[in-house]
């Protein structure tokens, strides 16, 4: 099963196009298709051709309300808050981010996280997809050289080791890879990541 992972769009119809050119099984999005949800309606008519083959989540520039209409309308997958099990595997998509300093809509705290996170717990053969990256790691440090990643996300790494985790938000990080414990994480972006499972 070949699977593409993309997010922070931010409103580039061109590396959009180039998402659908590439030919996959499930196309998985971490969030930010928009900027404040504006133009989110765009992406969706360019993605419209993908309908179930699509899972989207928000990232912490769309409300999950947002990504549910889209998905409604376009025939998508809404990942957000999800469990799919499919191949052997199971899939768990988390979106929104820990708060910015820019205000956005899709931001929640740590606690929150840690609740949503529960519900991920006790399954094998997990991979998990947020827009979020874990707390010190290569994926959430900014250019300034500080880490503003989530605290919960890097826990639940810790004790569910997922077989492999993917993440966006901090652009800067596209295309970088770590390990925490025995789970592969990915930072991914526009570009996208092309993987077998």
């Amino acid at each position: 099963m070949k699977i593409i992972v993309f997010g922070d769009i931010h409103n580039d119809l061109e590396a959009l196009k180039k998402i659908l050119v590439k030919k996959a099984d499930i196309y998985i999005c971490h969030g930010d298709l928009s900027n404040l949800g504006e133009g989110l309606e765009k992406t969706g008519e360019i993605l419209a051709s993908l309908k179930q083959k699509l899972w989207l989540m928000p990232g912490n520039n769309e409300t999950w309300e947002q990504i549910q209409t889209l998905c409604q309308r376009y025939g998508f997958v809404d990942f957000h808050q999800k469990v799919i099990q499919k191949y052997g595997l199971v899939f768990a998509g988390l979106g929104y981010s820990t708060p910015t300093p820019f205000n956005t809509p899709g931001e929640t705290s740590e606690e929150e996280f840690a609740q949503a996170l529960k519900f991920f717990e006790g399954y094998q053969n997990l991979c998990l997809f947020a827009h979020n990256p874990p707390k010190d790691t290569q994926l959430d440090v900014i250019p300034s050289g500080v880490y503003v990643g989530s605290q919960a996300i890097r826990e639940f790494i810790e004790k569910s080791k997922p077989f492999y985790f993917f993440s966006g938000h901090i652009h800067e990080n596209e295309g970088k890879i770590q390990r925490i414990g025995q789970t592969t994480c990915f930072g991914v972006g526009k570009k996208g990541l092309e993987i077998w499972l």
